[in-house]
């Protein structure tokens, strides 16, 4: 790596224990499982998701961005390993990747965790969940589908978790509120969009993003800042148009543009109230290059 242009493997440090992470820093969890989709008859893969990105991780981003004017040399990175091993039993992995999110916030950490399936994210929400005191708290789900499927057999899948989540105590408890963002109507049961808005939450469809002359970024802004004091952000990759992003389970004809996606991250990133973010169902079986650079 040139010394005139650091990349984001000079600020990124390899850790082996959460106790080794600083606080006030942004940590890496890989969580290698693809068992939900697998339970949702969708395209396995996506076990290989975190070890592909890590593979792209040190070499991209120059450290110092002149076109955003941002230096990134003064943040602490870590990568706290995976959560779980690669596709162990849905329901332990679950509950160490919970674990995980707890540990990591309660140390002042933004974990950034790459899956794997979608299911990942009720354990994620519910690590932050139990780890935040404050009442507001809020969560935005990127994605194409509503996933707030009901458990199959009585077991959570890739899409289910976010109908666990809302129907959690603790988000009851703290009076959190839903939104999802660029959900794709002809990928959504009628059925799950009304269960949506009767639990008294909200859906902002593609259509109606593509329908206005605001941007993208400027109404994922809006409703990240009405959330709350601490938002979980879940972008499910598969919200962004095949073209740009064609290694995914579930592939979408149709969605946001890289460039969308992009700023809809820096906007996330660069939010005091975004405690949590984690990236679905990138399946490097698929495509493994423009993807992968992508996430």
């Amino acid at each position: 790596m040139n010394a005139d242009d650091p990349r984001l493997g000079t600020i990124l440090r390899v850790v082996s224990s959460v106790g080794e992470v600083l606080p006030n820093s942004v940590a890496f969890v890989g969580y290698p499982n693809d068992e939900g989709v697998k339970r949702n008859g969708g395209r396995i893969g996506a076990v290989g998701g975190p070890d592909s990105v890590r593979g792209f991780l040190k070499a991209m981003g120059t450290v110092k961005n002149p076109e955003y004017d941002i230096d990134l040399s003064s943040l602490p990175i870590f990568d706290v390993g995976d959560a779980c091993e690669k596709n162990e039993e849905l329901e332990t992995a679950h509950l160490k990747l919970e674990e995980r999110v707890f540990e990591l916030v309660n140390k002042g950490c933004i974990p950034f965790v790459v899956g794997g399936g979608n299911d990942q994210s009720f354990p994620n929400g519910h690590g932050l969940l139990r780890a935040e005191t404050t009442s507001k708290f809020g969560v935005v789900n990127i994605d194409a589908h509503l996933d707030v499927r009901p458990l199959k057999e009585g077991k959570a899948h890739s899409g289910s978790p976010f109908r666990q989540l809302i129907e959690s105590d603790l988000f009851l408890q703290k009076s959190g509120r839903f939104v999802e963002f660029a959900a794709q109507g002809n990928q959504c049961s009628a059925v799950h969009a009304d269960y949506v808005v009767q639990q008294g939450h909200s859906i902002v469809w593609l259509s109606q993003l593509r329908n206005t002359e605001r941007s993208v970024a400027s109404r994922f802004e809006e409703v990240i800042n009405s959330l709350g004091d601490q938002v979980f952000v879940s972008f499910d990759i598969d919200s962004i148009t095949g073209a740009d992003a064609p290694g995914v389970s579930c592939v979408s004809t149709i969605g946001l543009t890289a460039q969308e996606a992009l700023e809809i991250s820096f906007l996330a990133g660069k939010n005091p109230r975004v405690r949590l973010f984690d990236v679905s169902e990138y399946n490097p079986l698929i495509e493994n290059w423009r993807t992968a650079r992508l996430v």
